[in-house]
């Protein structure tokens, strides 16, 4: 049946995630400039669900590209960046929608549903992304290599991906927090923050310039985006101060979301030192991926330490939750660009090099 193929799917899913995303960024301008702590009317109530129906049938549609994947290939579908990226937006939508009723975002009103809404309306704007990326990629499918024949293959590659997406997450509810204080530092003469702090928000703006597209529209997007919010409400409502309800809460928010990803990232690496250990009799092999991925939990590792031993919290967590996700974007990302990553076991890039046991004695 061609309607049931993967290709098919991947529009579907990418359809669906931007009308939740339309939705989402309409109601949580509304939630901005009109609604209060309990205002809103009922229309605007219905309405405000529809962003989070249309993020389920989104993950449902992901799933189904997934269960097409793998019929059609024959085997776990995570062999190239193809088939992993969207193993990834699928657990973005998952730990969206888990965050969504956790936090209990769906019974609020007024500014948190604001925050919530637009949380959301940024994941699908980025997982639009994410899937135009994967369509322009080479859809070929081949037979596994030995060395990814194995039972730790599908566990591995899922627990990061579920890890590595729900860890971004986390970093885009930091990075809203910040431009929403940029944009009020800037038009709310009342509102007084350190000129190192707008400056530091300004560079950090700027170095997520090279990283690429997705990472332009994360960082440069999500500025421009809370920069229009925040003028609209200066000039159609009082002022900033809404942004002191997300403020307090904004430190809760990004860490639950980190205990929800961390285990999975730990997960992921000690699968590897098994699946290694089985494989080739060497829990750890000094592989650049798995040194860059090791370089990558220790950031978060950093980030526990410091919120439990030296007290950091607030800003300066979220603060290492953004470099983190820089750091998981390189091994993620940009790994397959490095030099030595063309010996790697790991590179599972593209489908013209695929690295084979041999490549272990050099």
């Amino acid at each position: 049946m061609e309607f049931f193929s993967y290709r098919n799917f991947l529009y579907l899913t990418q359809d669906i995630a931007l009308g939740a995303a339309v939705l989402a960024l309409l109601t949580a301008l509304y939630w901005f400039i009109r609604g209060r702590s309990g205002g809103g009317n009922q229309v605007a109530s219905g309405f405000a669900h529809l962003p989070i129906v249309l993020t389920s049938l989104a993950a449902v549609a992901n799933l189904l590209a997934s269960v097409a994947r793998y019929i059609e290939v024959q085997h776990w579908p995570a062999q190239t960046m193809y088939e992993v990226l969207p193993m990834g937006t699928l657990s973005g939508f998952i730990s969206t929608l888990l965050l969504y009723f956790v936090l209990g975002l769906h019974r609020k009103r007024g500014v948190s549903r604001g925050f919530g809404d637009l949380f959301v309306a940024i994941v699908m704007v980025g997982s639009w992304f994410t899937l135009a990326h994967v369509l322009e990629l080479d859809p070929t499918g081949k037979a596994l290599p030995p060395a990814l024949q194995s039972y730790w293959f599908s566990t591995h590659i899922t627990a990061y991906m579920f890890g590595y997406f729900t860890l971004f997450i986390a970093a885009i509810a930091a990075w809203l927090h910040f431009c929403f204080k940029f944009w009020r530092g800037i038009l709310d003469s009342e509102y007084q923050v350190a000129r190192s702090f707008l400056w530091s928000i300004a560079i950090f703006t700027l170095l997520t310039i090279p990283f690429g597209r997705m990472a332009i529209m994360m960082g440069v997007g999500t500025l421009t985006l809370t920069g229009f919010i925040s003028f609209l409400s200066m000039r159609l409502r009082s002022g900033m101060a809404w942004f002191d309800v997300w403020d307090e809460g904004s430190d809760r928010f990004t860490w639950l979301v980190f205990i929800i990803g961390f285990p999975f990232l730990t997960a992921g690496l000690i699968q590897g030192g098994l699946w290694a250990q089985e494989a080739w009799a060497l829990y750890w092999g000094w592989d650049s991926k798995e040194v860059s991925a090791l370089i990558s939990w220790l950031f978060y590792t950093v980030y526990l330490h410091l919120r439990f031993v030296a007290g950091w919290k607030g800003e300066k967590g979220m603060a290492i939750l953004l470099l983190g996700a820089l750091s998981v974007h390189i091994t993620f990302q940009l790994f397959g660009m490095l030099p030595d990553s063309q010996r790697s076991l790991h590179r599972y890039t593209d489908m013209s090099s695929v690295p084979s046991e041999s490549m272990l004695e050099d």
